[in-house]
C-alpha cells in the first residue's frame, strides 16, 4: 500500500495549462497527407489557391449562349430568332465566336463562347434546324459563372490551426491541391484504475461503477484533431498490475492519460507509479474545484496525465485544463469564453477557483447545474463551464463571470424546476437539444420569476392545496400555470413502512429530500410539530436531490425508507404505502407559451393521454395542458 500524499503546493489553472502547453509543444510532429486522408486533422500551414475557380467562364445551365441585346424584348408571343452556329459540351476546349444574331448551344459547365454575355435556358427556347426561337430576354451575366468568382488565385483556402472538414477538402480539391501539411496526431493511451470500475455492457453489481472516464476521454480528445486516443484497459488497485499497464503503454504510445488513483488516500497510487518508473511529477494538485487531485508529469519523455476518478471532475479538467493546454501548444486560437451574469449568489469553495457546468439562459445568465463531482449528467445538459474566481469569497446576482462555451446546439427549451421523468420525455420530444436542470420546485419558481426558465414543473402543497396557493402576482405577471398530471406519492421500503413514527420506533434509516423541493415541503407538513422525529429519526439530515435517488438508496440498502413516487417503487420492486395523489403542474413563461415551441410543448403534453400506461403511478386529468390560473 502506498503512503498518503499531501498536496503541499497547488498550481493555478493558468499555471497548469502553461506547463502542459510547454511540454506538448516540444513534441509536435508534422506530416504531409493526401487530402482524401486528411479529414479531422489540423492544418499546420496556410494553404492558398493556385488557380482561379472556376478557371474559365462557364455556363450554369443547359441553353444557348447569346449576346443579351440580340434577345432584348423577347416574349412568348413575340420571340426573337437567332442562327445556331454550333455547340459546346463540358470539357471542350474551344467554341465558335458569336456574331450579331447568332447563338451557340452550351451544356452545363461548358466554356462560354467569345462574344456571348448571357445564356438563355433551353426551357425558354424552341429549336428548328439552324434556327432558335427565344421567348424571354436575359440580362448580362445571367446563367454564367465567371472565372475566379468562387475562389481567386492566391485566396486563402485553409488557415493554419484549422481542423480540416469535408468542405475544406472539397475546396482544396477544386483548387488542384492534393496534399496538405498537418500536425501528426499524438497517440495517447487511455486507461482507468480502480477495483470498482468495469466496462459498460457488463452486469453492474453493488459497489461497482461503469467506466465513464475512458469512454469520455477517447470521444472528447478525438474531436481536437490533434490526438489519436486509444483505450488500453482498466487496472485494479494493485501496484504491479498498474505498473505493467503503464509500462506497456509507454512502449506503443506518445503519452498516457489515466484516471483515478490520484488523490491523497491510501489506495491512490498512480503518482507513486510514475515516480517508481523514473518519471517526474511537474505538478500535483490544481487550485480548482472540482479537479484538485490532477497531476501531470513525464516518464522517459512521455507526457503523463493523472486525472481525477470522479467523472465530473475529470471532465472539467479535460475541458478546462488539458485541451486548452494542447491547443495553446499548437498555437491554435481557443478562447471561446464569454461573460455571463450570475443568477444568484454563489460562494467560492475555500477560495478555490470553482467551475460549474452551466446552462446559458436566453437573458444572458449562466445557470449552474449543481451536484457532486461524480455526476457526469451535469455535463450532458450543460452549454459550457462557468468559472467563479478563487480570489473572491462569493459573487452576487448579476455579477459577470467567465463562461467557456461547448460546441452544442442552442436549446429552444430551458426547464428548471422539480425533476420528473414524464416531463423530461415531453420536453425532449419537443426539443432534443433542450436543457433540463433539476433544482426543486422552489428553485424553479425563482427561475421563472427571473426569466431564466421557459418551463418549470412544480408540486408544492400549501394549506392543503397544490400549486395554486404559491401562484402569486409576481408569477402571474410572467407565466401561466398549466395543468399537468397526477402522481401517486408515498413511503417506499422493503418491509412496508407506513409512518415516520414507525421508522423512528424501529430505528430505521430514513432518506430525506433536499430543501427547496416539493417533496421536502410535504415531508415537513407530515412531520408537523413533532420535533422528536426531526431530532431523533436516523437519516433526517441525509438529503438526496431526486425522486429516483430516494428509491435507489432504499433498494441498495443504504436507507430503510423514504418518500417518493410509486413509479420508482414499482420499477425497483419496493413496497409502497400510499400517502396522497399530488398535482404536478407546469409553470410556463408567457413569452415561451406564445412561441412555436411553446405550442408544440403544450401539444405534446396533451398527448400524454395516449402514453400514460408506460408510467404506473401516474394519471392524466381531462384538462391536461389547459391554463388553470
Amino acid at each position: 500500500m502506498s503512503e498518503m500524499k499531501i498536496f503541499h503546493k497547488l498550481v493555478s489553472s493558468d499555471e497548469a495549462k502553461e506547463i502542459i502547453s510547454q511540454e506538448i509543444s516540444k513534441r509536435i510532429v508534422f506530416e504531409d497527407r493526401k487530402i482524401s486522408d486528411s479529414a479531422g486533422y489540423v492544418s499546420a500551414e496556410d494553404v492558398f489557391s493556385k488557380y482561379d475557380i472556376p478557371p474559365f467562364d462557364r455556363s450554369e445551365v443547359d441553353g444557348y449562349a447569346v449576346f443579351h441585346s440580340d434577345v432584348e424584348g423577347s416574349e412568348e408571343d413575340n420571340p426573337h430568332r437567332l442562327k445556331l452556329i454550333g455547340s459546346v459540351a463540358a470539357g471542350d476546349r474551344s467554341a465558335p465566336s458569336l456574331g450579331t444574331g447568332s447563338c451557340v448551344y452550351v451544356a452545363t459547365g461548358a466554356i462560354i463562347p467569345r462574344g456571348a454575355d448571357a445564356v438563355v435556358m433551353v426551357e425558354d427556347t424552341r429549336a428548328s434546324g439552324q434556327t432558335v426561337e427565344v421567348f424571354r430576354s436575359v440580362y448580362p451575366g445571367e446563367n454564367i459563372s465567371y472565372s475566379g468568382t468562387d475562389i481567386s488565385l492566391g485566396d486563402l483556402i485553409l488557415k493554419a490551426g484549422t481542423r480540416i472538414s469535408p468542405e475544406a477538402i472539397g475546396a482544396l480539391a477544386a483548387a488542384g491541391i492534393d496534399r496538405v501539411k498537418v500536425y501528426k496526431k499524438m497517440k495517447i493511451a487511455i486507461l482507468s484504475t480502480g477495483n470498482e470500475v468495469i466496462e459498460p455492457g457488463n452486469e453492474l453489481k453493488y459497489g461497482e461503477i461503469f467506466d465513464t472516464n475512458s469512454n469520455y476521454f477517447v470521444a472528447k480528445l478525438a474531436t481536437t484533431g490533434l490526438i489519436d486516443p486509444e483505450f488500453i484497459g482498466i487496472a485494479r488497485d494493485n501496484e504491479d498490475e498498474l505498473s505493467k499497464l503503464v509500462n506497456d503503454g509507454l512502449k506503443k504510445y506518445d503519452a498516457i492519460m489515466a484516471s483515478g488513483s490520484t488523490s491523497a488516500g491510501f489506495y491512490d497510487m498512480l503518482y507513486k507509479i510514475v515516480e517508481e518508473l523514473g518519471g517526474e511529477i511537474l505538478f500535483h494538485g490544481i487550485n480548482i474545484k472540482p479537479g484538485k487531485p490532477t497531476f501531470f508529469g513525464l516518464i522517459s519523455g512521455h507526457p503523463f496525465f493523472g486525472m481525477p476518478g470522479f467523472p465530473l471532475s475529470s471532465a472539467v479538467v479535460l475541458n478546462y485544463i488539458v485541451i486548452p493546454g494542447f491547443l495553446s501548444a499548437y498555437g491554435i486560437e481557443h478562447d471561446n469564453s464569454i461573460e455571463v451574469k450570475v443568477p444568484f449568489r454563489i460562494n467560492a469553495e475555500k477560495l478555490q477557483e470553482t467551475i460549474y457546468p452551466a446552462v446559458l439562459t436566453k437573458k444572458g445568465y449562466g445557470f449552474p447545474i449543481m451536484g457532486n463531482s461524480g455526476s457526469i449528467s451535469r455535463m450532458l445538459y450543460a452549454d459550457g463551464l462557468m468559472v467563479i474566481p478563487g480570489d473572491e469569497k462569493y459573487v452576487s446576482r448579476d455579477e459577470k463571470v467567465k463562461f467557456y462555451k461547448f460546441d452544442v446546439p442552442q436549446a429552444k427549451i430551458i426547464c428548471i424546476g422539480s425533476s420528473d421523468p414524464l416531463l423530461d420525455e415531453v420536453i425532449l420530444e419537443t426539443d432534443k437539444s433542450a436543457k433540463i436542470v433539476n433544482v426543486g420546485a422552489w428553485g424553479g419558481i425563482s427561475a421563472i420569476k427571473a426569466g431564466e426558465a421557459d418551463v418549470s414543473g412544480i408540486h408544492i402543497l400549501k394549506n392543503g392545496v397544490y400549486n395554486i396557493s404559491v401562484y402569486d402576482n409576481d408569477l402571474r405577471n410572467v407565466s401561466y400555470l398549466v395543468r399537468g398530471y397526477l402522481r401517486n406519492r408515498g413511503f417506499v421500503s422493503k418491509t412496508g413502512v407506513s409512518s415516520f413514527q414507525e421508522i423512528l420506533d424501529k430505528g430505521m434509516v430514513f432518506v430525506n429530500r433536499n430543501k427547496g423541493s416539493g417533496t421536502r415541503d410535504l415531508i415537513e407538513e407530515l412531520i408537523g410539530n413533532n420535533e422528536s422525529i426531526r431530532k431523533n429519526m436516523k437519516g433526517y439530515l441525509w438529503e438526496t436531490n431526486t425522486e429516483a435517488g430516494v428509491a435507489r438508496a432504499v433498494e441498495q440498502g443504504r436507507a430503510d425508507a423514504g418518500i417518493t413516487l410509486e413509479y420508482y417503487a414499482i420499477k425497483l420492486g419496493l413496497k409502497y404505502t400510499h400517502i396522497n395523489k399530488e398535482n404536478y403542474d407546469i409553470l410556463i413563461s408567457k413569452e415561451f407559451y406564445d412561441s412555436e415551441y411553446g405550442q408544440a410543448f403544450i401539444k405534446n403534453l396533451k398527448g400524454l393521454k395516449d402514453r400514460i400506461k408506460n408510467y404506473p403511478g401516474y394519471s392524466v386529468p381531462d384538462d391536461i395542458g389547459e391554463i388553470i390560473s
